[in-house]
């Protein structure tokens, strides 16, 4: 009898296996860590909807944050290919073009490209929970594999650090400006993520400030809203 919730499993080429046998043996970062000396991967992603549960994956933006710095030089864009492209008003939304969506790199090789960019994280991401779902579903769909690693929401760690600017600020677009922030291309997943990575930036001096130094610590400080608002 087969288990009814198990999941099939899929057959990787060898190379394929092989390099995801790698990552699930990559080290990941200890809760003690000091913010200071963790490689921050910051990421956003776009989709063709709002559900990311079921709608596809067009791409996924991502950048190192390291030594206080944000590291353009170290950073991750794909365009993920499409069977189907998405409407037009969604297209007003993410930006990628039909052609962009129908000449994207396979959803397989873009993931794993990823995960070894990633190597691990921890990832910081503006509403972490959309971005990580939608990761999620492609990667187990595409390689049988959840992405590991510790997930931290600027959306929700931003109001903590800044109480004065809570009230204001909802959307990534109110902290850009509240904070002066540039982004040269919203809703570009490698942009929004360049911008969520200088936001993060703010924030890892703010929580130093305040004598949050790990990475245990911003978590907890994260998990104590989360109770709170429940």
């Amino acid at each position: 009898m087969i288990w009814p919730f198990s999941r099939p499993r899929i057959a990787l080429p060898q190379a394929a296996a092989s390099r995801l046998a790698a990552l699930k043996a990559a080290p990941r970062p200890k809760p003690q860590t000091p913010l200071s000396e963790l490689r921050w991967v910051v990421v956003d992603v776009e989709t063709g909807g709002l559900n990311p549960h079921i709608d596809a994956l067009l791409s996924i933006g991502a950048v190192e944050v390291r030594d206080g710095r944000l590291k353009l030089g170290h950073s991750f864009e794909a365009g993920l290919l499409q069977s189907a492209v998405t409407s037009h008003e969604n297209i007003l939304v993410h930006g990628l073009t039909h052609s962009q969506q129908l000449s994207g790199r396979a959803a397989r090789e873009a993931l794993l490209d990823f995960a070894e960019f990633a190597a691990g994280g921890p990832f910081v991401a503006f509403h972490a929970g959309f971005d990580r779902t939608a990761l999620q579903v492609s990667m187990q769909r595409e390689l049988g594999w959840n992405l590991p690693g510790h997930w931290l929401d600027a959306a929700v760690i931003a109001p903590l650090l800044f109480p004065r600017l809570a009230g204001e600020c909802r959307s990534l677009d109110d902290w850009m400006h509240a904070l002066a922030i540039q982004n040269f291309s919203r809703h570009s997943a490698a942009a929004d993520a360049a911008a969520t990575a200088q936001l993060w930036l703010i924030l890892l001096d703010a929580a130093a400030a305040q004598r949050i130094g790990t990475l245990k610590a911003l978590e907890n400080l994260a998990s104590a809203r989360k109770w709170l608002v429940t």
